[in-house]
């Protein structure tokens, strides 16, 4: 069920009963003192959950309150995924690509249209070498930005993705995770699933390269997706030089403690790609 059609229920029943005491209720005696109605009581603790409810749906990444999202999977098997955003971006995508191949591990890489329009040879390097493109938008901006009503950030990605590489990536990650009801209805409606992460080692702020890893290693879990960056948004050169020297501690840590690592949609069970 949609979280608007939730609401609106929500929202009906209360004031329903509200307005059904308000009825019944005989009239009370003036006291010199103005008094809250309970139906204004309760459009204000209405308005209070709608707005807690939708920035939980719309900043925590692993919410699922605005439409179906997969930030892990169920499972007891000792599975684990990685995930890099923002990419290509050089010369990090291809030395994470040389690290990988290195420990036969792949990943799934959720690549910016335009950085795969100015790094296209990179692009194709990671289909070619068993790793799994995704959408991450076109020029990495927040949902709550798409363009009304065609959402050309998801379109725009998928075209030149396709262009490039001739796959149309079957999964979605909204930049920053962040997502509304709208935009991830539409997306469901091109044929799209979104994915997150459970686990985010915050790179992007670019801590020491153990502190990545440490933080990586004490939140793996069986089924997690593990979110990493090659990129930052569509700035080319980015560093992230701290990612990749922390991925082989990663990569041996998980291994030791007997993770095998497989992409995100074999962690899910659904096809890499739309034909």
């Amino acid at each position: 069920m949609l979280y608007g059609t939730i609401l609106e229920q929500i929202w009906l029943k209360l004031m329903g009963r509200s307005l059904a005491r308000s009825r019944t209720c005989p009239r009370e005696a003036y006291s010199g003192k103005p008094k809250l109605r309970p139906r204004w009581a309760l459009s204000m603790a209405m308005a209070v959950i709608m707005v807690g409810i939708f920035s939980y749906g719309y900043f925590f990444p692993a919410s699922d309150v605005f439409g179906k999202t997969y930030a892990q999977a169920v499972t007891a098997q000792k599975v684990i995924a990685l995930s890099f955003d923002d990419g290509p971006n050089e010369p990090y995508t291809s030395q994470i690509l040389d690290i990988l191949s290195s420990y036969g591990v792949k990943a799934t890489f959720f690549v910016v249209g335009k950085n795969v329009e100015y790094y296209p040879d990179v692009a194709r390097r990671i289909v070619a070498e068993g790793h799994v493109l995704g959408n991450h938008s076109y020029t990495h901006k927040t949902l709550s930005e798409f363009d009304v009503p065609n959402y050309s950030e998801v379109d725009l990605a998928q075209a030149a993705i396709y262009k490039v590489t001739g796959v149309r990536p079957h999964l979605f990650r909204p930049p920053y995770g962040r997502k509304t009801p709208w935009e991830l209805e539409y997306v469901k409606r091109k044929g799209l699933v979104t994915v997150t992460w459970s686990v985010s080692a915050n790179d992007p702020h670019k801590p020491p390269s153990d502190a990545i890893a440490e933080r990586v290693l004490h939140s793996a879990r069986p089924g997690a997706i593990i979110l990493l960056h090659d990129g930052n948004g569509i700035k080319h050169g980015a560093d992230r030089s701290r990612t990749v020297a922390a991925l082989p501690q990663i990569i041996e840590s998980l291994k030791a403690q007997g993770y095998t690592f497989i992409t995100v949609p074999e962690l899910l069970g659904i096809s890499p790609y739309i034909e």
